[in-house]
């Protein structure tokens, strides 16, 4: 790497800490640009991968378990007016991945198993064969699909919760009733047109999925708040009973609990380069 190149991937990382840590930095001056300094479509995928799963631990063992004990609801039929609940972990999930396809940025989001609840989540064609690879390593498959185009990275999506492990037992339509925790209960599904990124792109991404995953829970908080008895929407959490964080304060301690580790994959890659 050249001492010019370095200068301008340094700028590009500055810019990439200011945005995991505080907030969303200006657009690189065009002289800035780091066109040429690319990270790995693979290590680009493990960030925003990571950054999903804590969200949805976050979401599912901060909001869904202690929120449940305060009389607060979760119900996969969430969305229908009669019903006064919250999103259930997975479907929190989709609700990001639904964001995610109506942004720009190209980056994909899909939540498949072997033993899917609803049959639009069953693994086909190539996914399947990756995902025989994930029940025996547990670990990661990073491939390319011909049909589709897409750079795709599948990482394993273990039932880290009671009430992950609790829906799926007792739901009527569950193929399987007897995941304990820890359990591989399927595979989040990322995919990317491209096989490397520049920091500019991968600024782009990660602010993309926090957007998703910032109106995913401003949805449910706006649900919430037509409960014939709404909780109190503030600083405090559903631990202290019946509360929820507001919009800022759930992503204000979701930047606290990826930043670092987003930051970490990203500068390993760039020492690698």
């Amino acid at each position: 790497m050249t001492r010019a190149s370095f200068i301008l991937l340094s700028l590009a990382l500055v810019a990439l800490i200011v945005f995991l840590f505080v907030s969303a930095p200006p657009p690189l001056p065009e002289e800035n640009s780091t066109a040429g300094e690319l990270i790995p479509i693979e290590t680009a995928l493990r960030v925003v991968a990571q950054e999903q799963s804590t969200a949805r631990t976050l979401y599912t063992r901060e909001i869904v378990g202690p929120g449940q004990k305060a009389g607060l609801a979760f119900d996969e039929k969430w969305r229908e007016p009669e019903v006064e609940a919250g999103p259930l972990p997975a479907l929190f999930l989709r609700e990001t991945s639904a964001s995610l396809q109506r942004s720009a940025v190209g980056l994909g989001l899909f939540l498949g198993s072997d033993f899917p609840i609803a049959s639009a989540n069953r693994f086909s064609g190539v996914q399947t064969e990756h995902f025989v690879t994930i029940r025996e390593t547990l670990e990661p498959e990073f491939f390319f699909e011909e049909d589709t185009g897409l750079y795709t990275g599948m990482f394993p999506d273990f039932a880290s919760a009671e009430p992950c492990v609790t829906c799926h037992n007792q739901h009527p339509e569950s193929p399987k009733v007897d995941w304990v925790l820890n359990d591989l209960m399927g595979a989040t599904t990322w995919s990317y047109p491209k096989e490397a990124v520049t920091t500019d792109e991968l600024m782009t991404m990660l602010a993309a999925l926090r957007t998703a995953m910032r109106e995913a829970y401003r949805a449910y908080l706006e649900e919430a708040a037509s409960f014939a008895t709404p909780p109190e929407i503030g600083e405090q959490w559903p631990v202290d009973g019946y509360y929820l964080p507001s919009e800022e304060v759930f992503m204000a301690e979701l930047t606290r609990r990826s930043s670092a580790a987003s930051l970490e994959m990203i500068m390993e890659a760039v020492k690698a380069d």
